[in-house]
């Protein structure tokens, strides 16, 4: 038989405005389920915002090295490696990933469903 909950909050969806309610009713010490079908953090954090402003902050950088000789510096043309950017990209994804986990949110109180809305 399945366990009948009757939370305070339900919050469906595990992306950023689903995580910030989850975390501030949870804080507040409000009963809170989260559910998310997908991966925790969202399109923002997997998909979307995070991976996108990683791989510009690179091309930052490869831009900053083109443009040095207007500071005095010397300029260079960069070397890009598709694979170490898609590593930094991905490394800057699970630097923040532990902050959306599952086990982040149920040791703030919330109780998290893996199932769809």
């Amino acid at each position: 038989m399945a366990e009948l909950l009757e939370p305070d909050i339900c919050v469906i969806g595990a992306g950023s405005g689903g995580l910030s309610v989850a975390a501030a009713a949870a804080q507040f010490g409000v009963d809170v389920v989260l559910i998310e079908k997908g991966k925790m953090g969202g399109d923002c954090l997997n998909t979307g915002c995070v991976p996108s402003k990683a791989m510009i902050a690179s091309g930052k950088v490869a831009q900053t090295m083109r443009d040095a000789g207007k500071f005095g510096i010397a300029s260079v043309r960069p070397r890009i490696d598709p694979s170490s950017v898609h590593a930094h990209v991905h490394g800057v994804i699970a630097a923040i990933a532990p902050l959306d986990s599952v086990e982040r949110f149920t040791g703030l109180g919330v109780h998290v469903i893996d199932s769809e809305g």
